[in-house]
């Protein structure tokens, strides 16, 4: 039965190893196969069939041999993974800016937003490697598209500024409440980067990756960048000839904030079709930065594994899939 051993802390000395271990795993959302004892006691030789010491003949992870000579086997060093997803989420909207030609620069504070939201797909391609048998290091990049939903009603004098300002128009018409939404699609380039650190014992693991994401899209003046830290803790079941198979519980922390602009058309006529098309520009967050997971990862064998998440929780909720080729 394999017994995956996460390590905790690995210094060298000129002579031995801490006694210490831990396990990695890769986020966005792939595990992979970690150091593990297979029938073995810590310490134990690691031996082949014939009895010959095996020997860890990649460049990576650092102190591979060492960890080797310990007993466990080692994952393959390098990864390469396709991980699509989706995510849906409700956002924080303020500081609102309307325009009626030209740039949106006139502030509006009565505004009331209605339950926006959007909703994103992304295909990553995914590279990463074992730094140390403790630690898994890696960089992604991809495609993202996505759909804002953005209700808002404002008041008539902030549709119509010059009439209200120049009592032009009628009270009624610049003391009503103006509904409209906007729904800009987007699209663009990200890359990630980041780490997993984790601890464990036995058949249990707990791990912590850390992603640095940013994201250019095609709306945006500026890159939007995040920051995601993803807890978890699980499971090891040995399948036999089927490979490992892990299952995982665990939250994620998401928190991104980016200023969004486009145009709004307000229905402001007395008559059937008349309209009103302002420039508009406001600031987006997420709702919740946290959310629940539950995942599993199936190692078929050394070199692939494929993987499912899904998030849920909050005003959050995603799904995240992958298949992974490790050498």
């Amino acid at each position: 039965m394999c017994r995956y051993l996460l390590v905790v802390l690995f210094c060298m000395t000129s002579c031995a190893i801490a006694d210490e271990f831990e396990e990695s795993e890769n986020h966005l959302d792939v595990f992979v196969v970690v150091p593990h004892l297979e029938d073995r006691e810590l310490g134990e030789p690691n031996v082949d069939e014939g009895g010959v010491p095996v020997v860890w003949d990649h460049p990576l992870p650092f102190f591979g041999q060492e960890v080797t000579e310990l007993g466990f086997e080692l994952p393959l060093p390098f990864g390469i993974s396709i991980v699509p997803a989706t995510f849906e989420q409700d956002l924080i909207l303020r500081d609102l800016n309307l325009g009626l030609q030209g740039e949106a620069d006139r502030p509006i504070d009565a505004v009331n937003f209605q339950n926006p939201s959007v909703r994103n797909t992304a295909l990553q391609l995914k590279f990463d490697a074992w730094l140390f048998p403790f630690m898994n290091v890696f960089a992604t990049i991809g495609r993202v598209d996505g759909r804002a939903t953005i209700p808002l009603t404002v008041l008539g004098s902030d549709v119509l500024p010059e009439q209200c300002d120049r009592q032009l128009g009628a009270p009624d018409l610049c003391e009503r409440e103006f509904s409209a939404t906007a729904k800009p699609n987007y699209d663009g380039t990200n890359w990630s980067i980041g780490t997993v650190l984790a601890m464990g014992w036995d058949q249990f693991f707990v791990v912590l990756p850390i992603v640095y994401a940013v994201s250019d899209i095609d709306l945006l003046d500026t890159d939007v960048d995040a920051l995601n830290i993803s807890p978890r803790f699980g499971i090891d079941v040995d399948l036999d000839s089927f490979g490992d198979l892990s299952l995982f519980l665990g939250a994620t922390y998401l928190k991104a904030e980016v200023e969004v602009a486009g145009d709004i058309t307000f229905d402001t006529g007395l008559k059937p079709g008349e309209s009103t098309t302002l420039s508009y520009r406001l600031v987006e967050e997420n709702s919740d930065a946290w959310n629940g997971l539950l995942g599993a990862n199936w190692q078929v064998t050394p070199a692939w594994g494929v993987m499912l998440e899904i998030g849920a929780g909050g005003t959050r909720t995603d799904v995240i899939a992958g298949v992974t080729y490790r050498f």
